[in-house]
């Protein structure tokens, strides 16, 4: 169910990871493909939060700490998560859906094709599979070192 860590690493990821790697893609600025995705998610472009979003938008976040560039960070955490499957679960939508109404792979395919093929364009190498708590590491072994005076 939902992991409140899942989000905030994600919103570390792709701020401060993917928005600096590929800044035309996932800056968080006007502009950015990300962000015109976003704009067409929120049914335009508004730069600071409307008192409300047009009827048509299915994504529409009314925190008004949350600015436009937060907006986009917010906007792919959705995206991304959707797109594994994390919004995907008895009662979900209806606890989200005054932000976010495409919880699912096959909504978000079918109606915001902007996000889907940033997200899935391999070349990004974004996650495709939520983290189970299931991890297979490595061992390390760590040995005494003596140090010269």
């Amino acid at each position: 169910y939902f992991d409140g860590s899942l989000e905030e690493i994600l919103h570390l990821i792709t701020a401060h990871g993917y928005a600096n790697a590929y800044p035309e893609v996932f800056g968080e600025y006007h502009g950015s493909e990300l962000s015109v995705a976003m704009d067409t998610a929120r049914g335009g472009y508004f730069p600071q939060i409307p008192d409300l979003y047009p009827e048509d938008a299915w994504y529409t976040y009314y925190d008004q700490s949350c600015e436009y560039e937060c907006q986009i960070t917010e906007y792919v955490y959705w995206a991304l998560t959707s797109s594994m499957g994390a919004q995907d679960y008895p009662g979900r939508y209806e606890e989200i859906k005054d932000e976010w109404k495409l919880n699912t792979k096959e909504l978000l395919n079918a109606t915001d094709t902007q996000v889907t093929e940033i997200i899935e364009n391999e070349q990004y190498e974004l996650p495709t599979v939520l983290p189970d708590n299931s991890y297979h590491g490595f061992g390390i072994t760590i040995t005494s070192l003596e140090c010269g005076t």
